[in-house]
């Protein structure tokens, strides 16, 4: 999973937790915090979305695969690209169709 360890703990770190307070903030073991962070274990997708909630980011920039950056506030800046949209869109693990593509496109240039 990329990078997920490692950005893991260094979220944990900069927001002042310890592994057992971060365990019981996400209703988690210490032992799981302590293996993902280890990379000995990986989070199925619930507890990664959990996560990324907690530490108001998102499920790509926790396995490594945005550039995507927490700010002070919490807030995302977050260089998206096609596939990000799609990924986000996409929740329930199923793939956007060609038809859908051009649906969602059709509809967001009638925005302004």
């Amino acid at each position: 999973m990329g990078e997920f360890n490692k950005i893991f703990k260094e979220l944990r770190l900069k927001n002042g937790y310890t592994q057992d307070g971060l365990a019981d903030a996400l209703e988690l073991s210490r032992s799981s915090v302590s293996m993902y962070e280890n990379g000995h274990r990986e989070p199925d997708f619930d507890i990664l979305e959990k996560i990324a909630d907690f530490f108001c980011v998102d499920i790509d920039y926790l396995i490594g695969h945005s550039v995507g950056q927490v700010l002070n506030e919490g807030e995302k800046k977050i260089e998206t690209s096609y596939a990000d949209v799609e990924l986000l869109i996409a929740r329930n693990g199923k793939m956007m169709s060609k038809e859908q593509k051009l649906r969602l496109i059709q509809l967001l240039s009638e925005l302004d």
